[in-house]
């Protein structure tokens, strides 16, 4: 089973200002753990689908061209 939480980050500047943001996370069972060591450390896109009741979250790697920036 895995769960959706949410949580509210405060962040203070100068201690007087304060900025809000949620922050949502999925903590993916030690079962999967295995699978997920080859895509440790780097950047993925992500593309999130909602039908009939179902999320699917799909994480792909980004390529990088020749100069060593990421291409979406």
């Amino acid at each position: 089973m895995v769960r959706i939480q949410k949580r509210l980050v405060k962040k203070r500047y100068y201690g007087k200002s304060v900025y809000q943001y949620r922050v949502y996370s999925l903590n993916i069972p030690k079962k999967f753990h295995e699978l997920l060591q080859t895509f440790l450390d780097k950047d993925l896109d992500m593309e999130v689908q909602r039908e009939r009741g179902k999320l699917t979250i799909t994480l792909t790697t980004k390529l990088e061209n020749p100069h060593g920036e990421n291409v979406s």
